[in-house]
């Protein structure tokens, strides 16, 4: 264990990935994303928020590198490898004793149904 004061630059380093994750929605994007790579279209169903609203979230997420994404065809899909975000997550999960429903899963969702939702 470090037994330094850490700077301010550490310190506002560490505040800003905090105020990042502060946000539910993006916390719960960090979550499903790290687990799994995840299509825009399922994410906005699963996060309960509209494309364009989504976007907003995922485009702080990818200036701040804690996501990057894949296009297939039109189909742009999110993922998380940072190990910062995992870990983070992790001691979350345990200290709030969070366990993540199957009701999360939409693997077997069809994507136009997703687009017909989100247009709703």
């Amino acid at each position: 264990m470090r037994m330094t004061m850490p700077s301010a630059s550490e310190i506002a380093q560490a505040s800003s990935f905090l105020t990042l994750i502060g946000n539910g929605k993006r916390m719960l994007i960090l979550d499903i994303v790290s687990r799994n790579e995840t299509s825009v279209g399922k994410l906005a169903l699963m996060v309960g928020l509209r494309q364009s609203a989504l976007s907003q979230h995922l485009t702080i997420l990818k200036n701040a590198h804690l996501v990057q994404t894949r296009r297939d065809a039109q189909t742009i899909y999110y993922r998380s490898e940072s190990a910062s975000v995992a870990l983070i997550l992790a001691v979350i999960h345990e200290i709030f004793n969070i366990d993540v429903p199957a009701s999360q899963d939409v693997d077997g969702v069809d994507e136009s149904v997703v687009v017909e939702l989100l247009r709703q």
